[in-house]
């Protein structure tokens, strides 16, 4: 599996705060970011319980240049409309590994090792943490993790199912595969790269991707 350095822009403005920031409004998220519905996967935190269908693993190939990127995320909410997430950048290690841990950051450029988490109370503003770790373990189809803050207490704990998605070049899905593939959509409106959700595992990168979760 081809891998490059994974740089993601988080266009998070914040107004400093000891310990934790607050985020930008969530106006304008991309998919991995916004919250989830309610479902199997659950974190637990002094402030409540969150939950969402699923820890999502994303893979994202791009032809020009040659560059896999690779996110794990959760976007959970509560029943009173809180909401808390994480994004986590990997790389390729990751796949055969099952294990991650990484550094907090309030805002920045993602790259593996650096993962951003934030959580929402009722009518509050959007906390953005900005120190402490995150440790991510998948075993089989689940994932499991905890935060912890810089002093080693333990912030919040999370637990669910992983899913796994993957998104290619058009041309990459080509033959047959492509009369029956979803209209491309640009994965970023300013950047205009095109790629498409390989749901069938028509090639063989999503394939060996989904294939390292089973």
């Amino acid at each position: 599996m081809r891998h490059g350095a994974l740089v993601v822009a988080l266009l998070l403005g914040a107004c400093a705060k000891p310990k934790e920031e607050r985020a930008a409004s969530r106006e304008g998220l991309t998919a991995a970011e916004l919250p989830q519905p309610r479902g199997a996967a659950t974190v637990r935190m002094d402030q409540g319980t969150y939950s969402a269908p699923s820890v999502r693993f994303i893979a994202d190939f791009l032809g020009e240049p040659p560059v896999t990127l690779m996110l794990v995320a959760l976007n959970a909410q509560a029943d009173d409309g809180g909401t808390w997430r994480f994004r986590m950048a990997v790389d390729e290690k990751f796949v055969t590994s099952k294990h991650a841990t990484a550094r907090i950051i309030p805002q920045a450029a993602l790259g593996p090792g650096l993962v951003v988490v934030d959580y929402q109370l009722p009518g509050g503003p959007a906390m953005m943490m900005d120190e402490g770790t995150l440790e991510l373990t998948v075993t089989g189809k689940q994932a499991k993790g905890e935060v912890r803050m810089k002093d080693g207490r333990v912030r919040a704990t999370f637990e669910g199912p992983l899913t796994v998605e993957c998104t290619v070049p058009p041309a990459w899905l080509g033959g047959a595969n492509a009369q029956a593939a979803p209209a491309p959509v640009p994965t970023s409106p300013e950047g205009g790269t095109v790629r498409v959700l390989d749901e069938a595992q028509a090639t063989s990168q999503c394939r060996s991707v989904a294939a390292a979760f089973r």
